[in-house]
């Protein structure tokens, strides 16, 4: 019987078949050997992709640009 799959090898994977959106939805929630930039960076990303783009634009933040950083940093920490 195999071990369970972690949620950071998962992360991993989703990361190397480019499911970004998958990918940040679970390691936006990270906390253990995740600077809080790095985790800001990751839930403002998944946010504005997937649930409040407008919020964001409307307090004068880029909701593309953001989820490219949060893409760029699930990336970095989490990519091949």
């Amino acid at each position: 019987m195999s071990e369970p799959e972690r949620k950071s090898d998962k992360v991993r994977r989703m990361v190397a078949a480019g499911d970004f959106k998958s990918a940040l939805r679970i390691a936006k929630d990270f906390r253990l050997g995740i600077s809080k930039e790095d985790s800001d960076a990751m839930r403002r990303g998944y946010e504005c992709m997937v649930t409040s783009p407008s919020f964001y634009q409307s307090i004068g933040i880029d909701p593309q640009k953001a989820a490219r950083k949060g893409v760029e940093t699930v990336l970095r920490l989490y990519g091949t």
